[in-house]
């Protein structure tokens, strides 16, 4: 998730190789949003990533919906507005909505 937050803060597309944990989710994602896509590992090959790549280097939509991804991080608040909702939650101790954050 790191990785993926940097290159979308940064409007990176991306082409994602997930191998455990929450890493097939988040390529999945990846490629649901247009931002880049996902090669599981299981279907790895020289041909099927080079075409990934390929196809994110020169296809413009995948910067344009990289883009989008990180102007919706940024008006969002990013992770200045993840730390408040998660401070006022633990403070509270119940869930925080985004609306009502202090």
């Amino acid at each position: 998730m790191n990785t993926t937050l940097e290159c979308l803060n940064n409007a990176v597309p991306m082409v994602a190789i997930p191998i455990a944990n929450d890493q097939p989710g988040i390529a999945a994602r990846i490629a649901w949003s247009g931002a880049g896509e996902a090669v599981p590992l299981k279907r790895l090959t020289v041909p099927r990533l080079k075409n990934a790549i390929s196809q994110v280097l020169t296809q413009p939509s995948y910067k344009q919906n990289a883009l989008r991804l990180q102007k919706a991080i940024d008006t969002a608040g990013g992770v200045t507005r993840a730390a408040d909702i998660i401070e006022q939650a633990v403070s509270i101790k119940k869930p925080v909505l985004s609306e009502t954050i202090n």
